[in-house]
């Protein structure tokens, strides 16, 4: 009985975490490249169409040439109907199959720090998750069919691969099982050139590092099956990193990276997003401090934890091996950073940071002896709400905190659904071939609300023969129109 109602129990944390965020989610308009993305107007065999767009980009504009293939296949915009809020509730069931997938890799992730038998595994994966999605909202990623296709939904597989690596060590009799996980849900994320580093390192360390005497001695059929997902995920890698397409959008933009300038920039951007976790979101110091405190009662027997140093390592590498590529990639020279690329760098950085606070306490414990039993228990607890309230609710720092947002901001989300969806059903409804739209204002810009993307006084006219422009979204393509302009009557 006990077991249920703990079971209940999560899953009616889960679902405080996750409901505002549905809210959110289900006010979700398509934007941006989703356009470009959907099959064309006049039809045609879907699977051709998406095949032809996803290696006609890696061939002129970027890398991916999977996630193009795949953003085109199962694109909600195919069905060429008003989708109102059906767009919404489609990015809702996006978003709990990726969430779905990242508890799971990191549930084992956390059973790998904690020990098999660890009775905070399900505690640790629900902080982990509280958070990664109480600190920040990333709408380009929530709320963005296309940004979900080469973010949230790859590091989801990326984080499964994880996890069938862990497990391949320890169900050997479910190895061939794990084996072909590893495979398969890896070739995803191997084509996204931010979870490269991911899925090569964890790779080398789970299956090569902590098994080496084995991979010596075994034989070369069995040396041959274990380079193979690694030789895969170097291959897909490379066809996304070295594409034509990467350098073709670079020399439109005049790009001259320099490796230092980028490393040096990906160094501050990390610094930064650090003391802005830090200083600015006390709800994600207090989880922290709360990792410590687990790690401490967790090693009851104080035993001295082991392969710290190495964690700290393989997140570094990680973290720098998402960022590092993109950041000079893009040739950035400041801290800006898309909201999507906030998101793997925040990834990196609090999962990162959690494992650490875990190790941190368990250090402790076994440094110091320490045993959280009677009045430790009561003087960590007083110490905890004392700190809860001086920084979150004297301060009136939970406001901050992702969920609470959005229930205050929730007039302001429904407002901007019905703003631009009010906006596609106009263009939908018009019998012009240029469409001209006209509206009083610009709304508020909101983190958690991910506009269309018509820009004001903009025409968009691009040619429907093109596959992808490199200057203007293509709304006009996907409606069959020759032009459609937005016009603000209240805009300077």
């Amino acid at each position: 009985m006990k077991k249920y109602t703990r079971k209940i129990l999560e899953c009616f944390c889960y679902f405080l975490v996750f409901a505002p965020m549905m809210f959110c989610i289900y006010y979700a308009v398509p934007a941006s490249d989703d356009f470009a993305a959907a099959s064309r107007v006049d039809g045609g065999n879907i699977f051709f169409q998406s095949v032809y767009r996803g290696f006609s980009m890696w061939a002129d504009w970027g890398g991916r040439w999977l996630s193009q293939i795949v953003q085109m296949l199962i694109n909600p915009l195919n069905v060429h109907q008003h989708l109102g809020h059906k767009y919404g509730i489609y990015m809702i069931v996006v978003f709990l199959i990726t969430t779905i997938l990242t508890i799971y890799g990191l549930k084992a992730i956390v059973r790998r720090v904690l020990g098999k038998n660890g009775k905070f595994v399900n505690t640790v994966t629900f902080l982990i998750i509280l958070l990664l999605y109480s600190t920040y909202y990333y709408s380009e990623c929530f709320n963005f069919y296309v940004g979900a296709m080469v973010y949230p939904i790859p590091v989801s597989l990326a984080f499964v691969t994880i996890a069938a690596m862990i497990y391949y060590n320890e169900c050997p009799e479910k190895k061939t099982k794990y084996y072909w996980i590893m495979v398969v849900a890896g070739i995803f994320p191997a084509t996204i050139e931010t979870c490269d580093v991911l899925l090569g390192i964890t790779y080398l360390y789970y299956i090569y590092y902590l098994n080496w005497n084995e991979r010596k001695s075994e034989s070369i059929k069995l040396k041959i099956k274990h380079a193979f997902p690694l030789l895969l995920y170097i291959a897909l890698g490379v066809s996304c990193v070295l594409s034509p397409g990467n350098f073709a959008r670079r020399e439109y933009y005049n790009l001259e990276s320099s490796f230092v300038r980028s490393f040096i920039q990906t160094v501050i951007d990390i610094v930064i997003r650090v003391q802005d976790l830090l200083v600015d979101h006390p709800f994600a110091v207090i989880i922290l401090i709360l990792f410590i405190v687990i790690g401490i009662v967790s090693n009851k027997e104080f035993k001295k934890p082991v392969r710290v140093i190495e964690t700290a390592i393989l997140f570094i590498i990680i973290t720098f091996g998402a960022m590092l590529p993109y950041i000079y990639g893009r040739d950035f020279r400041n801290t800006y950073l898309d909201i999507r690329m906030e998101y793997i760098l925040d990834y990196c950085i609090e999962i990162g940071f959690a494992f650490m606070c875990i190790y941190l306490g368990q250090w402790l414990a076994y440094k110091f002896e320490i045993s959280l039993s009677g009045k430790e228990k009561v003087g960590v607890t007083a110490a905890l709400l004392m700190f809860v309230y001086v920084t979150l609710i004297q301060n009136y720092a939970y406001l901050n905190i992702v969920q609470i947002d959005i229930l205050r901001n929730k007039g302001l989300i429904q407002e901007s659904y019905a703003f631009w969806d009010g906006v596609m059903l106009e263009i939908e409804n018009s019998e012009d071939d240029d469409v001209v739209i006209y509206r009083d204002k610009i709304l508020p810009w909101s983190r958690y609300c991910f506009e269309m993307g018509l820009t004001d006084g903009d025409t968009y006219s691009v040619d429907p023969s093109i596959v992808y422009d490199k200057e203007y979204i293509m709304p006009n393509v996907y409606y069959g129109k020759k032009s459609i302009t937005l016009y603000y009557k209240n805009h300077d």
